[in-house]
């Protein structure tokens, strides 16, 4: 069990969360759908009543994200109380009944008043008010961006449109694909989508990959070996050299799957992925010829005895390159080689010091731990990264089984679906994609490339008034503004 799923589980185990995290997304659906439901008044005071239930931590010093107030299990009897008076209100099937709210109000607006002015008597000098009020009115947005190779660029379209609503994500977490996207993000605090149009107009799939000539240290042996430094580098180095994980605007989580074990003790003979499909290096449309040997090789992969290891999660981590981070959360067994090949002693024994302690002996493809890492995401909000805790976890998966679409990727589909139940159980909201660019397109013509940054501008737009109004600021209630 990792350390997230651990902190995840725990707060879970808290009174009613998880029905009144059901209930908040029902009702906020609705204030969507129909703006006049509830009055102005109303509406921000189930809002922030709603809010306050799930307020696990609370910052008091901004200069001191890792000091953190823990409310534990001081808030349990509130929502009990406040799940009483809002389960009649939506049923077991969470279809709110819009006349029977408003008839709550008034107890829901005294349960907040008395609620709030306890948990201020509770803590103290050690809570202020503005702290308390700063946790409850605004979520941070961590972003989870899933695995899937070329189907990914529409997560660009839908950067896009959280930037122009003014939705900055707080954090991001990616796997594969979705680390490489991701990284991208989080160099500046907006977005700027026409750079990367530039950028992937300028390469070739043989400037990208190049044939496997070398010896494999950390990665998996495979037929394309991946260039990163030598084709996007430039994004990614400054003055000072190129950028950690540390360096980045936006912290940044990339999942990495660990091969357990040494060498001697895998039975796999890695070096037969070294050339398994070495006549797709000229022309890789080759690869829908070869379905059946990268099925066979996924599966191999997928049976071994698997790792996740997200970096950026130690302080350690942090100084992990990010070329190099991507890198090896893209590398697919038998497809795409990533190594360390240059001369770099820190980063050699950085690799060589996590492989160690985490018990690996290989890195690959992050889709194999996880390929939606909501978790990841939660989890980077919650332990002191930034300056707030219980983010709105919105996860994007470009990757999801279509039976109409791209069918000989269905079975890598289902397979990354298993490795994608976490990521969709800790998520607010699940957007899976429908027109995507097919996996092998990860260096797509300029019109593919339009193309899917349109469609993920489509797709997504329909849910931003749905996240600006989870993620907030909630106006504050009148029966606070006096108290």
């Amino acid at each position: 069990m990792s350390v997230q799923q651990d902190a995840y589980d725990l707060l879970q185990q808290r009174a009613f969360v998880a029905q009144l995290a059901s209930i908040e997304i029902a009702m906020v659906q609705q204030m969507v759908a129909e703006p006049s439901w509830l009055t102005s008044e109303d509406e921000a005071t189930l809002r922030w009543a709603l809010s306050m239930a799930r307020v696990s931590q609370v910052v008091s010093d901004e200069t001191r994200p890792h000091s953190a107030i823990d409310v534990g299990h001081a808030t349990d009897m509130f929502r009990q109380k406040l799940h009483k008076l809002l389960a009649p209100c939506v049923g077991t099937s969470m279809v709110v009944r819009r006349d029977v709210v408003p008839k709550q109000m008034k107890a829901i607006s005294k349960l907040l008043t008395e609620e709030r002015a306890a948990l201020l008597s509770l803590y103290g000098t050690r809570m202020s008010p503005e702290a308390l009020d700063r946790a409850v009115r605004k979520r941070p947005l961590a972003l989870a961006l899933g695995g899937g190779g070329g189907t990914g660029y529409v997560f660009l379209g839908a950067m896009m449109e959280l930037d122009e609503a003014g939705l900055v994500p707080d954090v991001i977490a990616g796997s594969s694909m979705g680390a490489i996207l991701g990284a991208f993000r989080a160099i500046t605090p907006h977005f700027h989508v026409e750079e990367m149009r530039k950028l992937i107009s300028s390469l070739s799939w043989s400037r990208v990959f190049r044939l496997f000539e070398r010896k494999s240290r950390f990665g998996i042996p495979a037929t394309l070996s991946l260039y990163l430094r030598e084709v996007i580098g430039h994004e990614f180095e400054r003055e000072e050299g190129f950028l950690a994980l540390k360096d980045l605007s936006i912290p940044l989580r990339v999942v990495v799957a660990g091969l357990k074990g040494t060498d001697e003790e895998n039975a796999l003979d890695l070096d037969r992925y070294a050339h398994l499909l070495d006549d797709t290096a000229e022309n890789p449309l080759n690869m829908r010829k070869r379905a059946g040997s990268i099925l066979k090789t996924v599966v191999d992969f997928a049976r071994q005895p698997i790792k996740r290891i997200t970096l950026g999660l130690t302080e350690q981590s942090q100084t992990f390159d990010v070329l190099d981070a991507i890198g090896f959360s893209a590398s697919v067994p038998g497809m795409i080689h990533y190594d360390i090949e240059r001369n770099d002693p820190r980063m050699l024994d950085l690799v060589e010091g996590i492989m160690a302690q985490e018990g690996v002996s290989r890195f690959f493809d992050g889709g194999f731990a996880d390929n939606l890492p909501g978790l990841d995401a939660w989890y980077a909000a919650q332990d002191g990264s930034i300056c707030q805790r219980d983010p709105f976890v919105l996860t994007l998966d470009s990757f999801a089984p279509q039976i109409s679409r791209h069918i000989l990727f269905l079975p890598l589909m289902r397979l990354a679906a298993e490795r994608s139940k976490e990521g969709r159980a800790v998520s607010d909201l699940n957007i899976e994609y429908k027109k995507v660019l097919s996996p092998i397109h990860v260096v797509p013509k300029a019109e593919a490339f339009v193309r899917a940054v349109k469609n993920g501008r489509n797709e997504t737009k329909p849910h931003i008034p749905f996240i600006r109004k989870m993620v907030g600021p909630i106006p504050e209630p009148p029966c606070l503004k006096s108290s």
